[in-house]
């Protein structure tokens, strides 16, 4: 407490008794112990009073018993019940966790991890994928400022994800790695790894690649085949040994027909081979009779221009072509949609021809436009003129509903670039992307579509967009947000076919484990989105002769119905919507497979390099006990005395309000009883 507050402290306590022997002692010639003590009851109202006027602060310090915390992560993938081990790592789980010493140690929090990690205590081995980068990754997270020893319990097989060991390393807790599984090595043909593309076209060949991996020691000669419906379209002879371990396929195989067609790779099995399950992969590709052209079409190099192409070109159904302006030998008439990037007087003659094909178009402005030009080559939109140039930041519409679109964090890309001036568009047209400057929204679009008829247009005012297909792998290590927002609209602008009121969106296959999504959305006579309607599908197995009817559940601006648990099986489907006479049917295969099964025995050199990163020993399941007393023999990990040291005001403290209103009520009724009142 300050010397000036403790003097404050001593002059309110003297004009309080100043006070008190004022009024009752001074005033009172005959002195009794009822008028000392109504003095003393005074003496205390006026000092209590004044502590509250100076309201002196105190230093209220205390102390707690902090516990380290005791991290159980725990593989709850199904490759631990195909390893048979599903029990070991339950009780293992169950010994550490019950054991007294560690609980009276340690803070236990036990997560389970396969797709996602989830902190509980069910362990079912039903996760259908791992991905163990991610647990290291999401536990520096939350355990970033607390003393966490890991006991990190798995077969160490991993379905995708960069690798973890290198995560390991950098996971800034101690890990105690327990392997899972028969570390035994036997002999295996495996296929580790199987390539194709997604789409091949009618009347031409596809490539497939495959990885074949072998496990043993001695000379092996083994039959790689490929097949559809039974027959054998492919077939090789492949050797393996313990130097040539593995093998690189490559097969180029047609097709003749339109649909989705299905394929399995195998390798024959080996004669005394334990685990053949991982010796065969199903396969499948949607055969297309046509490809959308894009034209980009251009006077100026930019590298806007590579990232179009790319993105778009993500899917194989669609070919890019860039051209300049000056090229007289280009024929608009055999592309379904062109990208006018950013239009001078070069692009007259082409404007002049799109109009009279009704070709759709998707215009790109940026600092090199010719607005003087662009205003008047066509009247679907303008933009004032003037030399100023402006950052544009995105802003995405949520209620944009013409056809469907998720929102990849715009406002967190990179400004684009293009002259300022007001934006004014002709006609109905519905905003994507909105501009914000400066962090104000305008009101103004960035990016929008509007349709004329059968024609569809899109505008985006800014250049750069290079720099988003950038940012998004930045934030995803990945590129398909920004391909798949690309492609959608892409898909949109090369199609003239009438807008539907209901909108069905899945794929024509999918592989077994994957999340099988079927999303759709409907609207009103008005063609606004209607988020007050119950859409149900019927789903109708083929050849299991199944089915079975779900709901589509409202999520954001879509009805989405999950389908994951569905058997692979070739499907029909319909969607309808309830109270009215609208539906839309489709089909769809899921082909077999389980990537959980491909794993014959535990990962056991990434393990151990996990273990040499930390400066561990490998354990095994049946070492828990040695565990646990690891663990409680290490005194870093000793309950730890944290002391708490909070300033309180005297203002907080209750009981003085209390001792006030005690004093002024013991004193009228002293006086109120004598008659001095």
């Amino acid at each position: 407490m300050e010397t000036q507050t403790i003097l404050y402290i001593i002059l309110a306590a003297i004009a309080a008794l100043g006070l008190a022997v004022f009024q009752y002692v001074q005033k009172h010639k005959k002195r009794t112990k009822r008028t000392l003590f109504l003095a003393f009851l005074r003496f205390v109202t006026f000092f209590a009073l004044g502590l509250l006027i100076i309201n002196p602060k105190f230093y209220n310090t205390s102390y707690t018993l902090e516990k380290a915390s005791l991290v159980l992560a725990v593989d709850n993938s199904e490759s631990i019940d195909y390893l048979e081990a599903s029990e070991d790592v339950k009780a293992l789980v169950n010994l550490i966790a019950e054991n007294k010493d560690i609980q009276n140690k340690f803070d236990v929090n036990t997560f389970t991890f396969g797709g996602e990690v989830k902190q509980n205590d069910s362990i079912d081995f039903s996760e259908n994928q791992t991905n163990i980068t991610s647990v290291f990754k999401e536990l520096q997270d939350i355990y970033k400022s607390k003393v966490a020893p890991t006991v990190f319990i798995t077969d160490g097989n991993q379905t995708y994800g960069e690798a973890y060991q290198y995560a390991a390393g950098r996971y800034e807790q101690p890990i105690f790695p327990v392997i899972v599984g028969d570390t035994t090595t036997y002999q295996d043909l495996s296929i580790r790894h199987l390539n194709a593309n997604r789409y091949a076209f009618l009347n031409n060949r596809f490539p497939v690649e495959v990885i074949l991996n072998y496990n043993g020691d001695s000379s092996v000669n083994a039959q790689f085949e490929i097949l559809q419906s039974g027959r054998v379209v492919y077939t090789k002879p492949v050797s393996f040994s313990q130097e040539n371990a593995s093998q690189i396929l490559q097969a180029t195989l047609p097709v003749s027909s339109i649909g989705v067609k299905t394929f399995t790779a195998r390798v024959r099995a080996l004669e005394n081979e334990r685990n053949t399950i991982n010796n065969r992969k199903s396969f499948g590709i949607e055969v297309i009779d046509e490809r959308t052209n894009v034209l980009i079409l251009t006077s100026t190099i930019h590298p806007d221009l590579g990232a179009l192409k790319k993105a778009i070109e993500t899917n194989e159904q669609r070919l890019v072509t860039i051209k300049k302006s000056d090229d007289k030998s280009i024929k608009i008439g055999d592309y379904q949609m062109v990208i006018l990037y950013q239009p001078n007087a070069s692009f007259k003659p082409f404007y002049e021809t799109i109009d009279k094909l009704g070709v759709n178009t998707f215009t790109i402005t940026g600092r090199n436009t010719d607005y003087r030009f662009l205003n008047t080559a066509q009247s679907r939109f303008s933009r004032e003129l003037s030399p100023q140039q402006e950052d544009y930041q995105a802003q995405f519409n949520p209620n944009y509903n013409v056809f469907q679109l998720d929102d990849i964090d715009f406002s967190g890309m990179p400004p684009l670039k293009d002259s300022f001036g007001d934006v004014s568009i002709q006609g109905a047209n519905q905003t994507i992307l909105a501009q914000s400057v400066a962090g104000i929204i305008t009101g103004l679009p960035l990016l929008t579509t509007f349709e004329e008829g059968a024609e569809r247009h899109a505008v985006l005012f800014g250049e750069g967009i290079w720099r988003w297909r950038a940012q998004s792998y930045l934030d995803a290590q990945s590129f398909q947000d920004f391909d798949d927002f690309m492609g959608k609209l892409v898909q949109y602008l090369a199609s003239k076919k009438r807008r539907d009121r209901l909108n069905v969106d899945y794929d024509s296959f999918y592989n077994g484990g994957d999340n099988i999504i079927i999303s759709a959305q409907y609207f009103d006579r008005n063609y606004e989105f209607d988020a007050r309607s119950r859409l149900s599908a019927v789903i109708i197995g083929e050849n299991l002769q199944s089915r079975r009817e779900v709901p589509l559940v409202l999520k954001n601006n879509r009805y989405e119905a999950d389908l994951s648990s569905l058997p692979p099986d070739s499907y029909k489907f319909t969607v309808t919507v309830q109270g009215e006479a609208i539906s839309k049917s489709g089909s769809f295969e899921i082909i077999e497979f389980n990537v959980e099964q491909q794993f014959l025995n535990a990962n056991v050199t990434t393990m151990r390099d996990v273990a040499t990163n930390k400066n561990q020993e490998l354990y095994e399941l049946s070492q828990g006990s040695q565990i646990i007393d690891t663990l409680l023999a290490n005194e870093q990990y000793n309950p730890i005395q944290v002391q708490q040291k909070r300033l309180q005001p005297l203002i907080d403290w209750y009981y003085l309000l209390g001792l006030i209103v005690l004093a002024l009520s013991l004193e009228w009724f002293i006086r109120k009883y004598n008659g001095l009142i």
